[in-house]
């Protein structure tokens, strides 16, 4: 299973969803947890999308999702894609969207 990061600097997302959602061709679903606070995720082939912040926090601890990238505001997350390559290149359309790196598990 291959496991994809991407990374977006800036300290807000403005239209950036919109943006992700036609490159990629998905909808977004709004989430509410503990652990990662609002995000969105959507389905892409057989993996999931997941689009959050970087700036975590834990009662009063903050932390980072992603500590490796602390310039990364926002992270999209491409979890156990069926196409990979295919996502990375359709994001070549939104450069402000900064491949960070690639796990390949099993």
């Amino acid at each position: 299973m291959i496991y994809d990061v991407y990374g977006y600097g800036e300290p807000g997302l403005g239209d950036q969803p919109q943006r992700l959602a036609e490159a990629l061709g998905v909808e977004w679903a709004l989430h509410e947890s503990d652990y990662r606070g609002s995000y969105r995720a959507a389905r892409i082939g057989t993996g999931k999308l997941r689009l959050q912040s970087n700036d975590l926090r834990d009662g009063e601890d903050r932390y980072h999702q992603e500590p490796g990238f602390p310039e990364c505001r926002y992270l999209l997350f491409v979890d156990k894609s069926d196409r990979p390559d295919e996502v990375r290149s359709r994001l070549a359309s939104l450069p402000q969207w900064r491949f960070l790196y690639r796990s390949v598990v099993g």
